[in-house]
């Protein structure tokens, strides 16, 4: 599976904010080592940071491939 920008793709890392919801992939990072999570995802939805008083909260996340599905 290879995931590149502008994919939409659903979160699969249970522990996170957006699991199981739709981003768009805003960039792929392909430097030589490869990152642990080399793949940017965006979101409509903002993260529980904002719900908690600290000011925007965050609307994109990193994550590896094997934690995302394409859509």
């Amino acid at each position: 599976m290879a995931i590149s920008r502008g994919d939409l793709v659903r979160i699969k890392r249970p522990e996170c904010y957006w699991y199981n919801e739709i981003g768009k992939v805003a960039s792929v990072d392909k430097t030589e080592p490869l990152p642990r999570y080399p793949i940017t995802v965006r979101f409509e939805k903002v993260n529980y940071n904002a719900i908690q008083g600290v000011d925007g909260g965050a609307v994109a996340n990193n994550f590896a491939e094997d934690e995302l599905e394409a859509v």
